[in-house]
């Protein structure tokens, strides 16, 4: 790792003049904030790499500190998150040359609690041309600026979850927004002074527990909406006062994916509990579940079901993935499915319990119209519950939304009518937590296990230009700036493309 640079009175004199570029209509390249402007996952003006590998189309590498959270970057500098002991870490890197410029810590008493997959920093830091903001579930808000300097801080309670913070801050105007929903009881939408940290509104969201999912703007017909997908509910929110204007109901009991806009609508998704991505089981689960019977009866007795055998959910994960299987033993459903107490589950038994869960917790993607006031379910334009993705965002692309599943099952679905227009594997198995992002007319798609994939979009079937190995676990959705994209994976970050 590169030692850290502190900046000299030239180089602090330098990036104020810089920092107001911005206001004299220069642009600076950038990408602010979880999955880019506005959290599209688009980059319009980027032009990254097909094919790159470890030795091939590397700019620079870098070393980083563990963590989940994605890089921003805005003009030359990039930024991320991560954890050391009890140290929390923000650090900037230039992107020319990946050389580390500055690194800030604080330090806790305590890191919150999450998920055995997952981290303590996985909340993205958004960026504008003068200061970069960073959401720490252990600690609350902080603001650096661009030289590494404390601009404001605002200690927080830890959010209750069982999974860990996720959601990330976002910008709007002259404000930081912030959603902290918790199991706590004090789910709320916040919005912050950028410049100071006051805060300018503070709207409750009494209903909503623990979510995961991070808000994006909505700009239509002159008006400005903060939209969130939460435990049931879709909602909107005036940007300027936090006031509700419209909601949809129908999502499942946990939220994860951040909604997107494209084509006049706006797209929001959740896969049910459990991270199923389609509205019904596997119609082979029965027939597997028949391999435990052992007498050959057509049904399973209470004492031929292992003590420690667990329902597979998903079986395109590692067998040790605590997301594999369901987490109650198997017996413990069994008693209560055993509708005609014969001491055996017969497979009318099975139907009826699969649906009643079915029934209990399903998928959505929901194509939503504007112009929405109060209970808008009169603007849903149209819903399927197929393909859908638990952890990574959908992404709007000319009239089509991508989403990608674990087991490496990528979903097109056409924007205007919510067919589908094909489902096909990417051919690289395993766990998927990035979102997928476009740029130069190529689509990018990392996978837990480290290859990242670029695809051709459009077109009725899938066509996968390269696959890129890394080697590395990717848990950080990429970021595209100009002709770099720029990776985070277990232990470095990267920058491919010219150097």
């Amino acid at each position: 790792m590169h030692a850290p640079h502190y900046p000299s009175l030239s180089r602090i004199l330098l990036s104020s003049v810089l920092s107001t570029l911005p206001l004299f209509g220069v642009a600076q390249p950038h990408w602010p904030q979880f999955r880019g402007p506005n959290g599209s996952g688009n980059s319009p003006t980027g032009d990254p790499p097909v094919a790159f590998s470890l030795v091939n189309n590397v700019a620079w590498k870098i070393a980083t500190p563990a963590g989940f959270s994605s890089p921003c970057a805005w003009g030359r500098q990039v930024f991320v998150t991560g954890y050391e002991g009890k140290q929390l870490l923000t650090m900037a890197v230039d992107r020319s040359n990946g050389r580390e410029l500055w690194r800030q810590r604080i330090t806790v008493e305590k890191m919150e609690k999450h998920h055995a997959t997952g981290s303590p920093v996985t909340s993205t830091p958004a960026a504008d041309g003068e200061r970069v903001y960073v959401f720490f579930g252990s600690f609350g808000l902080v603001a650096y600026t661009h030289d590494g300097v404390e601009a404001w801080r605002k200690p927080m309670p830890t959010p209750k979850n069982h999974y860990g913070t996720a959601s990330s801050p976002i910008l709007h105007g002259d404000a930081l927004i912030l959603v902290v929903d918790t199991d706590g009881g004090d789910s709320h939408l916040l919005a912050l002074d950028r410049k100071t940290g006051e805060t300018l509104w503070k709207q409750e969201r009494t209903r909503f527990p623990a979510g995961w999912s991070t808000p994006i703007v909505w700009s239509h017909d002159g008006i400005e909406e903060i939209v969130i997908t939460g435990t049931g509910r879709l909602v909107a929110y005036d940007s300027k006062t936090g006031a509700q204007r419209w909601w949809v109901d129908g999502f499942p009991q946990e939220t994860v994916n951040s909604p997107v806009i494209g084509g006049g609508m706006l797209f929001a998704s959740s896969a049910a509990l459990g991270g199923r991505g389609n509205e019904k089981f596997d119609p082979n689960m029965w027939r597997e579940l028949l391999k435990m019977d052992q007498n050959k009866d057509g049904k399973l007795q209470f004492e031929e079901i292992p003590d420690d055998f667990k329902l597979v959910l998903r079986p395109e994960l590692p067998k040790d993935h605590p997301g594999y299987a369901f987490p109650a033993p198997f017996k413990g459903m069994f008693k209560d499915s055993d509708t005609d107490k014969d001491n055996a589950f017969s497979d009318a038994e099975w139907k009826v319990a699969s649906e009643s869960f079915e029934s209990f917790t399903k998928p959505i993607l929901m194509a939503v119209r504007p112009g929405g006031k109060d209970d808008a379910r009169n603007s849903v334009a149209w819903e399927t519950r197929r393909g859908i993705a638990e952890i990574p965002s959908p992404l709007y692309h000319d009239g089509g939304i991508y989403m990608v599943r674990d087991g490496g099952v990528l979903t097109c679905v056409d924007s205007k009518d919510g067919t589908v227009r094909y489902q096909e594997r990417l051919g690289v198995g395993g766990q998927y937590v990035a979102s997928p992002v476009v740029a130069g007319g190529r689509i990018y798609v990392a996978s837990q296990s480290g290859t990242v994939i670029v695809l051709k979009p459009g077109g009725a079937s899938l066509e996968i230009l390269s696959k890129n190995d890394l080697g590395e676990a990717i848990n950080a959705t990429p970021a595209i700036v100009e002709d770099k994209l720029i990776v985070r994976s277990a232990g470095n970050l990267y920058a491919f493309g010219p150097k």
